[in-house]
Order: structure tokens, then sequence, then C-alpha cells
């Protein structure tokens, strides 16, 4: 037997204003678009849950509670106050100053935050309750017979407890301001270090590249031309001084000659009577003689030594000897300039 015909139902239909309160995701999903729905919805998911980024912890509060300062005046109590204040305000902490505080409380109130005792951890506690603020800070302002005995001193104001502290004593009136600043730079960090943790690292820096060695191109000096070769001037002294000897042997005679001649011509003298003229003629003819001749082979001997000092010379031999092996045998030879 043949099955049956099946018969289907007939679709239901769905009202306009049913449609209307269907959320989107449940129609997209009976279109059969399921896969993009949960792909988006996977994605949605997934920025959602990703770690903000991590904020910087606040800046800390810290109350400028009232100072110890026994024996100071009170112009400088309140200057001294300020000044701190501005300091602390400068390095990126909340202030709170404690007049700010007590010109809002009563009478019965104000008198025991201004009077309670600044070591005390009760009174510190009451201090930092007062102006809502992590750590109370005292400043300490006293004057000695040595000057002002200066500082600060810091405190967490939940517990009172002492975080640091940092004294200078014997600190005159016009550096008073420079100690107190010197005193916060001290205290500042260990309360930052105890309240919010020691400071980020630095990153590190990455080491610089090795310079590079520069080399500066120095210009080749000039071949220098080689000296020439001189080999009589070192002999020039030897003519020139034979010359010289010569013509002071002829000076020698030049003079006898003259004196011989003027013994001539004057006769004699009236009591001694020449008695060989002819003799002193010829001995002064003899010393005119050799005077000429001495003169002129010194004269003769200066210039030949000058001729050898300024004869030019000849460059040296440029000879390189060169050598060669041929198949069966060898030779030598010399290449360059002979002389």
């Amino acid at each position: 037997m043949g099955r049956p015909p099946t018969t289907r139902a007939p679709p239901r239909r769905v009202s306009p204003e049913a449609r209307a309160v269907i959320p989107d995701l449940a129609r997209r999903s009976g279109r059969g678009e399921s896969d993009w729905v949960w792909i988006s919805l996977l994605a949605a998911l997934t920025l959602a849950t990703q770690a903000p980024a991590a904020a910087p912890p606040p800046p800390l509060s810290v109350l400028v509670a009232p100072p110890d300062a026994a024996g100071a005046p009170s112009h400088v109590v309140e200057f001294a106050q300020e000044h701190v204040a501005e300091q602390l305000r400068a390095r990126g902490l909340v202030v709170v100053r404690i007049e700010d505080i007590t010109r809002k409380l009563s009478a019965t109130k104000r008198r025991p935050l201004l009077r309670c005792n600044r070591t005390a951890p009760s009174c510190i506690r009451s201090l930092g309750a007062a102006g809502k603020t992590e750590l109370v800070l005292v400043t300490e302002l006293g004057q000695l017979l040595s000057g002002y005995r200066t500082g600060a001193r810091i405190y967490t104001a939940n517990d009172g407890a002492l975080v640091t502290e940092h004294l200078i004593p014997g600190v005159s009136e016009d550096q008073l301001l420079d100690s107190l600043t010197q005193s916060i730079d001290a205290v500042l960090p260990v309360a930052q270090t105890a309240l919010r943790g020691p400071p980020p690292a630095p990153p590190q820096a990455e080491p610089p590249p090795p310079p590079v060695a520069v080399v500066e191109a120095k210009p080749l000096a000039p071949e220098l031309e080689p000296e020439p070769i001189r080999p009589l001037r070192r002999w020039a002294w030897l003519p020139a001084a034979g010359g010289v000897a010569l013509a002071g042997v002829g000076t020698v005679f030049y003079l006898q000659a003259g004196d011989k001649y003027s013994r001539l011509d004057k006769g004699g003298a009236p009591d001694a009577p020449l008695d060989n003229a002819d003799g002193l003629a010829s001995s002064g003819r003899r010393a005119q003689t050799l005077s000429r001749v001495a003169i002129g082979l010194g004269a003769a001997g200066l210039v030949a030594g000058a001729v050898m000092f300024l004869l030019p010379g000849e460059l040296p031999a440029k000879v390189q000897p060169s050598a060669a092996v041929v198949p069966g045998g060898g030779m030598v030879g010399l290449s360059g300039t002979l002389p």
C-alpha cells in the first residue's frame, strides 16, 4: 500500500503588533542570520571585557596643622605657614590649612584642635578627621639662643603614626624659608612611598649607537724635489782661506815697500844720511813685487772659493733595480736616469 499523503499545517501568521515586540536579535535568527548575530555578540562581549587602562593614583592630601613655634613671633609663624602651604601645592598635593577648618567651627570645638599635643596620635587623628586628609604635617619653628630650630614632621591621619621628620637646628631668620623648603623636600618622598608605593621606574632608554669615527682626509704633501748634489761646495773654504792668507801677506809686503820708498824720498835723517840707497831701493822693489803677486794670488783664491760654492750641482740619479724570472733563466736590469 502506498504511503498516505502528508498534509502540512498552514503557516502561522504573526500579527504586526507581535512583530513590533520581537527583538531584533530574534528576528535575525528567524531569518537564518544567526551566524552573523553570534559573531557580533562575541565581538561586543570581547570589547566589553577588556580591562580599562590603569588610572594614575590621586594626589596626596595633607593638612597643615598648627606649628610647634615656641618663642617665635606671630608674623614669622604666619609667613612660614603660608610658605609651607605654597611649597606643598607646588609639588602637586591637595593642601588643607588648619585656618580653613577652624574658622567654620565654634569656639568649643576650635580650642581642642588648636591646643592639642601635636606629638600625640590622638591629636593627629582628630586633626586628620577634621581636615579629611591622608597626611598631617606639623611645622617645627622654635626660637632658641643659637637661632631657629626648623623642620617638618609628617604623620598618617588615620592612626596618627609618625612617617618621617627632618629638623635643622641653628637657622638664622634670613635662611628660614630655605630651610623649610629643604625639610619638605626631605619628608615628602618618604610619605609618597609609604602611602602610594615607590614611583614607577623610568623607561630605560636605548643606548645611543656608537659614534662613527670620521677620518679626516688630509691632502697629500707635494713631492719635494731632491736636493742637487754639490760635491765641490764642501771644499770651497780651502781656496777662500788661502786667498785671505795670501792677501794678508801681500798687504804686509805692500806696507814694507811703502816704508822703504818713504825713507828714500826723505834721503834719511840729517845726522844719519843713507849709506846704501841702491840696496834700499832694490829691497823696496822686491817687496812691491811680492806684494802684487801675493795680493793677486789671494784674489784668485777668493774667486775660486766663490765659484766652487756657487757652482750648480747635479740631481741624484734615480735608478731602480728590477729582476724577472723567465723560462730557462732570469734577467736583472736598471731603470731610471743615470747621471
